[in-house]
């Protein structure tokens, strides 16, 4: 049986992996067995807010002296030790957009196996930037707007994880998008009637995660651009 690291609450205000542990343990479920939970960034979580002092999905193979940069370690270590067969991570978007997987290596065997478990028909492949992909390759995150956040969902992704280790696929159509680049706010300004996930023939592109308040805050991008692979 494959044993399932799942991440949680990397981004403390970001309550879809918190909920999902909810689900299952109010269910009773027996994917409980199958995998291990860790609450990526407690002290986040606790105060209701995305980091502290760095970002938590920004701060592996860093070294950093910061909260996030020790839990980073930690979590790094326990996959060391745990040598799962996959890691999942869970993450929400204020952004109005499609469900999709993350993962920066679509071709892993594992990864594969996920994705073809899974009924999520947006996958998004990116480029490690010092966030879990940079130390970890069999990995699989799930990015859903907090709209979608309910019972539904949660047993939808029940449901992928069960399909994956019982090795059954899940029959629908999937379209691969990678990072293309950023999005800057003029960008976005400049041009009417800009949506998550419809190509835009001005951008050459395809963008993402535009509305995302932590972007905003950052106040460097606005969104990325995408293109099918």
């Amino acid at each position: 049986m494959t044993k399932i690291l799942a991440i949680i609450s990397t981004h403390g205000n970001e309550l879809l992996g918190p909920n999902v542990l909810a689900y299952m343990l109010s269910k009773r479920s027996k994917l409980l067995e199958d995998i291990e939970f860790i609450i990526a960034n407690p002290r986040a979580y606790a105060k209701n807010v995305r980091y502290t002092e760095s970002d938590l999905n920004r701060s592996y193979g860093l070294g950093l002296d910061t909260y996030e940069g020790r839990r980073a370690k930690v979590i790094e270590e326990r996959i060391r030790l745990l040598k799962p067969g996959l890691v999942l991570d869970f993450h929400t978007t204020t952004a109005e957009q499609p469900d999709i997987l993350i993962t920066a290596d679509k071709d892993n065997e594992i990864v594969q196996r996920f994705i073809n478990s899974s009924a999520v028909k947006n996958i998004l492949v990116v480029e490690p930037l010092n966030d879990i992909t940079t130390v970890v390759s069999n990995f699989v995150a799930y990015e859903v707007p907090n709209s979608h956040l309910n019972d539904d969902l949660y047993g939808q992704i029940c449901a992928d994880i069960t399909r994956f280790l019982d090795n059954k696929a899940a029959e629908v159509k999937r379209t691969f998008y990678k990072m293309a680049g950023k999005i800057m706010p003029e960008e976005e300004k400049n041009i009417a009637d800009l949506k998550n996930f419809v190509y835009n023939d001005t951008l050459q592109a395809i963008p993402a995660f535009l509305g995302e308040e932590a972007y905003k805050q950052d106040g460097t991008y606005a969104g990325f651009k995408l293109k099918v692979l």
